[in-house]
Formats: C-alpha cells, structure tokens, sequence
C-alpha cells in the first residue's frame, strides 16, 4: 500500500478567507434637531395666538358693550328699542372658534418665518452667500404680511356684533357674508391660505436644518 505524498493533498487555506465587501444599508433617520426646533416654533405660534384672540374677543365684547351703552345714552333709556337691531350680548362661542384657529394659524406661520429668518441669518455670517441675502428678501415680506393677517383677522372678529351688517344674506349682490369665515368667506380663505403657508415653511424649515 502506497502513502499518498501530503504535498499532492489539495489543501484549501484556512486562514485566508475571501474578503467580501460589506455593504450596509442606510436607515433613513429623522433630524430630530429640526423636528424639535418645528415643534417648539408651532408651540410659540399656539400659545402667542390664543393670547392674541383673547385679546381680540375682550376688545371686541367692549365695543358690543360701549356702542348699546352709547345708543342707550343718546335714547335717554336704559334698555334699547326693539326696531334698533344693535347687538348688546358678547360674542358666542360658535362665533369665536374660526377666528382663533385663524389667528393661530397665522401666528404658527410667524413664528416659523422666525426660525427661518435665524437658520439662514446664521447660515449667512458663516458662508456671506448672496443667495441667502435673495432669501430675506422673500422672508421678510412674508413675515410682515403674517403681521398683516393678524391685524386683518382681529377686524373680522368683530364682524358677527353688527347683525344689520352681517345678515344681508338675503341680498344675493350684497358682499358682507363674504367677509365671515362661512364658506368662501375673507376669513377663511385667509385661514387656508395660511395653512398651506405653514405647511411649506415647516418643510422648508426642516430641509434647511439638514
């Protein structure tokens, strides 16, 4: 019986082992710094328009009050005449629920502008880019037309205290139900347009943190 020489032995190396590249999938994460930074903006914008409507309804209960109480006056009589069609009792809560989501909406969008205007503010002191300079240019008018807004939605909180004025439904060529948050209404359009305003400030926003 004949030994089989080793070195004829096909041997297969054991400490060499093929290397492979390993490929790793990325996992897609969240920027959670900008996430946060939205949360705490659209927070701000919530609380600053609940301050703000309340300070509209206040204003607007108080001219409710003083303008019966002038009329009251003038009659030389403490309560008023039924032919008189002046509004003496506050707003309702039905009549002060679409002003507030409005003025919030509104003060959300503010308050991302806000945020905007001091990522790119800080992006320009480190880069000097006169593109972030074409940026301000667009952020700032649209912050000063928010503060417009807010001005707009608080005349329009008083708009349901003339009922001689915001009960001309009946009339179909008449513009003052247009100028409510019914549908189609100044307010609500006002509101929607916002809200999309807020929608793409928050994507923007988020974009310019990454």
């Amino acid at each position: 019986m004949t030994d089989t020489p080793i070195s004829n032995i096909a041997e297969t190396p054991i400490n060499k082992i093929a290397e492979t590249p390993i490929t790793e999938e990325k996992i897609s994460t969240y920027n959670k710094k900008a996430i946060r930074l939205i949360v705490v903006l659209i927070i701000g914008g919530i609380v600053l328009g609940l301050i703000l409507s309340s300070v509209f309804i206040i204003e607007t209960n108080e001219k409710i009050q003083e303008t019966a109480d002038y009329i009251a006056e003038i009659l030389g009589s403490d309560t008023l005449p039924p032919w008189i069609n002046i509004r003496v009792t506050p707003l309702k809560t039905s009549e002060i629920i679409l002003p507030t989501l409005g003025v919030i909406v509104v003060c959300i969008s503010m308050f991302l502008l806000i945020g905007l205007i001091a990522v790119y503010f800080k992006v320009y002191a480190k880069t000097k880019s006169k593109y972030i300079i074409g940026l301000f240019f667009v952020l700032v008018p649209l912050f000063i037309e928010s503060i417009f807004l807010v001005y707009t939605l608080r005349s329009l909180f008083a708009y349901p205290s003339f009922p001689a004025f915001s009960q001309t439904s009946a009339d179909p060529g008449s513009i003052s139900p247009n100028l409510g948050f019914g549908m189609g209404g100044l307010g609500q359009i006002l509101v929607i347009v916002s809200i999309f305003e807020s929608i793409g400030l928050s994507i923007l926003l988020y974009l310019s943190n990454e």
